[in-house]
């Protein structure tokens, strides 16, 4: 083989691994925690989920490589707003705070209206008909995850009332646990993430159940977070592949 056909075939090979229309350069990192049905990091390594599937599929048609990482939540944030690299997260709510320092795709997923989630032997107790009632009853704790967003709505009744709360950095599924220790009495959650919470950590069906209540909306988009070190331009090709 001549010398100079020897140095172009790492090149050629290069080339062909690469998605449609990317070059060396368009290559994202991408944030997630695991927290099924939304972000699920398989047995065999494989990356899925709800937030997740939209987003793999959207950056193969834009030629964007994905460099998946796990990191917590409060991490992801952290990443994001220091704003030394390129990089994104799936599957957040977009609030006035976080557009201050992130920016943000077309909507990836909709959640379905959340629902209360409660042990079994107090569900006759959450018989408010609202959240709003709910959250007025001061004899009842709520279980609350330390820096989330239940969405526009919930967050402005949650401030506004000021129910007892327990708050905890704990994730979904040890907040699942905590409720069924009996140190809150309910919490909330999309209907997606409280079934497979409770298929994943093996509660028995007459341990938890979900309570639906009339004023809550439906549900939250969800979106890819993204540091301002992301072009605009990244960002249009990857909105309009979402778009499809």
């Amino acid at each position: 083989m001549k010398p100079a056909l020897r140095h172009l075939i790492p090149i050629i090979v290069l080339a062909f691994s690469m998605p449609f229309g990317a070059s060396a350069e368009d290559r994202l990192k991408l944030l997630y925690e695991d927290r099924p049905p939304y972000y699920v990091t398989g047995t065999d390594g494989r990356i899925s989920g709800l937030a997740i599937d939209p987003v793999k599929v959207a950056l193969a048609k834009a030629g964007i490589s994905p460099d998946w990482r796990v990191s917590s939540a409060k991490r992801q944030i952290a990443s994001i707003r220091a704003d030394r690299e390129p990089v994104c997260s799936p599957g957040w709510f977009k609030k006035p705070e976080r557009e201050a320092f992130a920016k943000f795709s077309v909507p990836i997923y909709r959640d379905r209206p959340q629902v209360v989630v409660t042990r079994a032997d107090n569900a006759l107790r959450i018989n408010h008909g609202t959240l709003e009632k709910l959250l007025r009853d001061p004899n009842l704790t709520m279980g609350v995850k330390l820096g989330y967003s239940y969405g526009h709505y919930i967050d402005a009744l949650i401030e506004r009332l000021e129910p007892v709360t327990m708050r905890s950095s704990q994730d979904a599924g040890g907040l699942i646990r905590m409720l069924v220790g009996r140190r809150f009495d309910y919490m909330l959650a999309a209907p997606e993430e409280f079934s497979s919470m409770a298929a994943r950590l093996g509660i028995a069906g007459e341990d938890i159940v979900s309570v639906t209540l009339s004023d809550i909306p439906d549900g939250n988009d969800r979106y890819l977070m993204c540091s301002r070190k992301v072009s605009d331009e990244w960002l249009a090709r990857i909105n309009a592949a979402l778009a499809e």
